[in-house]
């Protein structure tokens, strides 16, 4: 029994093993029942769509780190869509169009971390009224519409392949996580974003500037979750309004999956890169054995409150150690 719970200790407490463990599992079962899941071609689309959790995700890592949270990602990924095409529909260069897009992932961002952080006010209400007020204003500006009238040039971002059928999203969003593991793993700035999510006011008193810290991050996850709608539009070559629609709780059930607390100061981005290929493995696999779409968020929804309790209970084990 003692041997027992010495395992499952050990299985809890390594964030990728507890990730990787059920998506070997998952990828056995899906490919039993339906052996197209491993052909090439399905298996870069299911890297395509983690791609798109990951490059929000990585970021994302860093704001639970700190013991933060934020759910108005999906708004904001519309947003920078949106933004982006309307400005090279309106015959700006496509460069100038893309930041422009960012500036407005930004503008959310700096508005959102000066509430939370200087007001002190609850990221969950905060986060969430920022959803509604910017899915608002997407809707308002767009009537609702896909809005297009992008560059054929814009295309490559989202249509792009390089090596013959490996997506230029799948490459960027690999980049960007092991630039974001290397900054949490091995940079002074890493460390203090663990010491805030273990004890802000101690690191406080220790001389990191936890206000500034904390600011930045929120900004950083709005930015690419900007970004992430840039692609997005990209993709589809039209700025959707509904691109973000529920990826807010996906991604952040995905970092969560793969062993970033939610209560701050435990995590890796490598095991964010797990957690956002396995949800990508289930979406993919549903389809496959031909679960009906509607049962999706159901599951989705069952895979975020277990995902939160192995947190908790990791927790649990740590405290106890």
């Amino acid at each position: 029994m003692e041997k027992k719970t010495g395992l499952l200790k050990t299985i809890t407490s390594k964030n990728e093993i507890g990730t990787l463990f059920p998506l070997v599992i998952m990828c056995i079962v899906i490919t039993a029942i339906n052996p197209a899941f491993i052909a090439f071609d399905n298996i870069m689309d299911v890297f395509r769509t983690a791609s798109y959790y990951l490059i929000v995700g990585a970021p994302l890592t860093l704001l639970l780190l700190t013991a933060d949270m934020d759910l108005s990602i999906g708004a904001v990924t519309a947003l920078g869509g949106v933004v982006c095409v309307f400005a090279m529909k309106a015959g700006l260069p496509m460069v100038v169009a893309i930041l422009l897009g960012l500036a407005a992932g930004a503008a959310v961002g700096i508005f959102k971390a000066y509430v939370i952080v200087e007001l002190e006010l609850p990221a969950l209400i905060v986060t969430l009224g920022i959803q509604y007020a910017v899915n608002g204003i997407v809707s308002v500006t767009t009537q609702g519409m896909s809005v297009s009238g992008a560059t054929d040039a814009f295309k490559i971002f989202g249509q792009g392949r390089i090596f013959g059928n490996i997506h230029l999203t799948v490459i960027f969003a690999l980049l960007i996580a092991i630039i974001f593991q290397i900054v949490i793993s091995r940079t002074k700035y890493g460390r203090s974003v663990f010491a805030i999510g273990g004890n802000p006011e101690t690191s406080r008193l220790a001389g990191i500037p936890v206000k500034k810290r904390r600011i930045g991050i929120h900004v950083m996850v709005s930015v690419f979750a900007a970004l992430t709608g840039i692609f997005m539009a990209s993709r589809f070559n039209s700025a959707q309004t509904t691109a973000g629609q529920g990826t807010e709780l996906t991604v952040m059930a995905a970092v969560i999956i793969g062993g970033t607390s939610m209560f701050g100061g435990s995590g890796s981005v490598t095991g964010s890169v797990l957690g956002c290929i396995l949800l990508a493995v289930i979406s993919n696999g549903l389809v496959l054995v031909r679960v009906p779409s509607f049962w999706q968020n159901l599951i989705f929804g069952i895979i975020l409150l277990i995902s939160v309790g192995i947190d908790k209970y990791r927790q649990k084990l740590n405290s106890a150690a």
